[in-house]
């Protein structure tokens, strides 16, 4: 196995200021998500609507979570976390409200990433980026049909199930509780994961690739995928290049772009989302949020694949 990847200083340099910044990001959404609870603005503000929702079986406190997560995905991850712990939800509603947060969370970095797709890769840009964009709504709309459904069994009496009072100490004092118990197991999964990413992207470059797979996209298509694993930047610019050069139409630079997100989001997920959740959520909780984070996630990716290689005429 070659370790050069993980033997230079400026990885083990990223790495540390990767491991401060989740340190930072579990930290942060727990103490927004237990001050958000334990002043009760989210009651307030959600008091005229909590009936409405309830018949729906949506709890005001993840619609409010949804609501933060434009701007933070991190504090409204927060918010569910402290309304688990609080026994105001089960653990099937935790895990598909947090799943909802994504979407609301990716809005406003779409403009962004529609922009720049456009600007390096025209019109094949655009179309990723929709793409992109349209899948994450039907992904919302599938976990927001499944919290619906988990939470339709529940009655509501205020807008909540259990509801455990804490006075502003014993927040506190839980809060800090559950950073020592999960933090030691955030950074060891994130510093795991962290170092295997270069050999899955490297095995996905030198095997994966280069297995015959020339029917489903031209070699060119898969150097455009594999820049993509890295950064969709580069992924942009490669497809840039190969339509430039003739090497490829419109159509096959989106499939190729969408294979490499694909390919990207897995080790994205190992290495971003579960480390926060691991710091931030209870342990029971993780198994099944991956498990349907996955499920959601890969296969809309696989639809998104197939359409694009129909459309794309590739043969």
């Amino acid at each position: 196995m070659n370790i050069a990847p993980i033997a230079s200083a400026d990885f083990w340099w990223e790495f540390l200021r990767a491991e401060m910044m989740l340190t930072a990001n579990v930290a942060a959404g727990l103490v927004v998500g237990e001050l958000i609870l334990g002043l009760g603005v989210v009651d307030r503000l959600f008091a005229p609507v909590i009936p409405s929702l309830a018949r729906w079986g949506i709890h005001g406190k993840i619609a409010a979570a949804m609501l933060m997560a434009v701007g933070s995905p991190r504090s409204g991850a927060g918010v569910i976390s402290g309304a688990y712990l609080d026994g105001e939800i089960s653990r099937k509603e935790a895990t598909c409200g947090t799943l909802a947060l994504a979407f609301p969370g990716y809005l406003r970095r779409w403009v962004g990433t529609a922009a720049i797709a456009a600007g390096i890769a025209g019109v094949a840009g655009v179309i990723f980026a929709a793409a992109i964009l349209v899948r994450s709504a039907c992904r919302f709309v599938w976990v927001v049909l499944m919290l619906i459904k988990r939470g339709a069994g529940r009655v509501q009496t205020g807008g909540s199930i259990k509801k455990t009072e804490l006075s502003a100490k014993e927040r506190a004092m839980r809060t800090l509780k559950l950073l020592r118990r999960s933090l030691p197991w955030a950074w060891g999964f994130f510093a795991l994961t962290y170092a295997l990413v270069p050999f899955v992207d490297r095995a996905f470059s030198e095997y994966v690739a280069k297995m015959g797979f020339y029917a489903f996209l031209p070699l060119e298509g898969w150097t455009v995928a594999v820049s993509s694993i890295a950064h969709i930047t580069a992924g942009l610019s490669s497809s840039a290049g190969a339509m430039s050069a003739g090497k490829l139409g419109v159509g096959q630079a989106v499939l190729a772009l969408l294979v490499g997100n694909m390919a990207g989001s897995i080790t994205r997920t190992m290495r971003q989302n579960v480390g926060y959740w691991v710091g931030i959520f209870p342990k029971d909780m993780i198994p099944g949020l991956l498990k349907w984070h996955m499920i959601t996630t890969l296969t809309l990716e696989v639809v998104s694949i197939l359409i694009a290689w129909c459309a794309s005429g590739v043969s």
